[in-house]
């Protein structure tokens, strides 16, 4: 981020009120120079008492999912994905 820009406009990881967000899903692929954002970020929600699931997929780099030919973790992780999907909608 360029200095003095708001983080709070960027990132969710900065908002200051993050009550009443439906069910969250945090994916985090381990490789990612920015993984501890997420981890952080999936501490947010929940702390708000929002239901979050922070998954890792070890090994892991940044935008995995797409490319799911190339990195073993895409499909596994779109799978998740869409059950968690599946699941949060059929509620």
């Amino acid at each position: 981020m360029p200095p003095g820009t708001d983080p709070r406009a960027l990132s969710p990881l900065y908002a200051d009120n993050l009550d009443g967000l439906p069910p969250a899903l945090v994916v985090v692929p381990t490789h990612d120079p920015v993984a501890d954002h997420g981890r952080r970020y999936a501490e947010r929600p929940q702390a708000a008492g929002t239901s979050t699931r922070l998954t890792e997929y070890p090994g892991a780099g940044h935008a995995f999912l797409s490319v799911p030919g190339l990195a073993q973790q895409a499909e596994p992780a779109r799978t998740e994905i869409l059950e968690f999907l599946r699941a949060c909608l059929a509620t």
